[in-house]
């Protein structure tokens, strides 16, 4: 009651159109946060909060566009929904913060501690996009996938910069598939990037070659099995005219030469027969490919 305006219909803190950027605003906010007021949903736009302590305070759902937060004491601060366009967050603690679902496009994140925050499956932003995506809207769709990508690029410039390489990838990840998701539907570059992305990530996620790997080789054994292959001139194929035991051993001799095509340049004890041939090529062409593919994504997550 006390923060009411006169003629009014919002208090002080939830009237956007009153300004915030007096110097007597910090010092409020700072009386409240140790109070342990709730400041939810307080219009706090190009405040000046430079050097505040806000430390565990609730600024959920709050619009701080264009504010002030420099070297600000913001540990453990709940910022959920908080609209922070252009803030200044420049060297800012935001230990232990809650920044899920928060708007991050264009702020300052110059040497701002991010560690430990918690900030969701993903970005505002990146929500954003795909329910635009799913209403048809392609246009403002790639406009919010656009800013989702510079969010997930600037938070992760920041980690790399702390050191924390662990969660710098998983931003990696997500700046990549925003880009992807910029890309005409149907052009080469969105399906080699999709392609990419499911056999290992980005480089992000090196088990998925390993997934992809025993998928691909169980696939052309099956191949094998049913086309023949050939060894000591004897052709060894699938046939529902022979028993179980035998069939299942062809299948073993299948999966055992797949396995070698796809590890080796080279067939082996047995080799494909007739329209075999061409599946095997393949296979030990995507082999070497798929092998040199795991290295680099594991190199690149170990080194890190």
């Amino acid at each position: 009651a006390e923060d009411a305006i006169a003629d009014q219909p919002h208090c002080f803190w939830h009237d956007r159109n009153v300004g915030k950027s007096g110097d007597a605003i910090k010092e409020q906010l700072e009386q409240r946060a140790r109070n342990e007021e709730s400041m939810e949903g307080f219009e706090l736009g190009h405040a000046n909060l430079e050097d505040a302590y806000l430390m565990e305070a609730d600024l959920s759902y709050s619009n701080l566009t264009r504010a002030n937060l420099r070297d600000g004491h913001l540990f453990g601060i709940n910022m959920k929904g908080c609209r922070l366009f252009k803030s200044n967050l420049e060297r800012a603690n935001l230990k232990e913060a809650n920044l899920e679902g928060t708007d991050l496009l264009g702020a300052n994140l110059t040497y701002t501690d991010l560690e430990r925050v918690t900030w969701g499956e993903t970005l505002r932003n990146h929500k954003e996009a795909e329910i635009l995506d799913d209403q048809g809207d392609s246009i403002g769709a790639t406009a919010k996938y656009v800013e989702a990508e510079e969010i997930y690029r600037n938070i992760r410039q920041r980690y790399e910069a702390a050191g924390t390489t662990d969660i710098t990838g998983g931003f990696f990840y997500w700046e990549m598939v925003m880009k992807r998701k910029q890309m005409p539907f149907y052009s080469v570059l969105r399906f080699w990037s999709r392609l990419v992305d499911i056999l290992c990530g980005y480089g992000e996620l090196p088990h998925r070659i390993i997934g992809s790997s025993a998928g691909y080789i169980v696939f052309n054994a099956i191949v094998y099995c049913l086309l023949g292959l050939q060894y000591g001139g004897e052709i060894f194929k699938f046939s529902l005219d022979m028993g179980f035991v035998e069939n299942v051993t062809v299948f073993g001799y299948s999966l055992y030469f797949s396995v070698v095509t796809f590890t080796t340049l080279g067939y082996g004890d047995f080799s494909p027969a007739t329209w075999a041939r061409p599946f095997a090529a393949m296979e030990a062409f995507n082999g070497a490919f798929m092998n040199a593919l795991f290295i680099l994504a594991f190199v690149k997550k170990m080194t890190r």
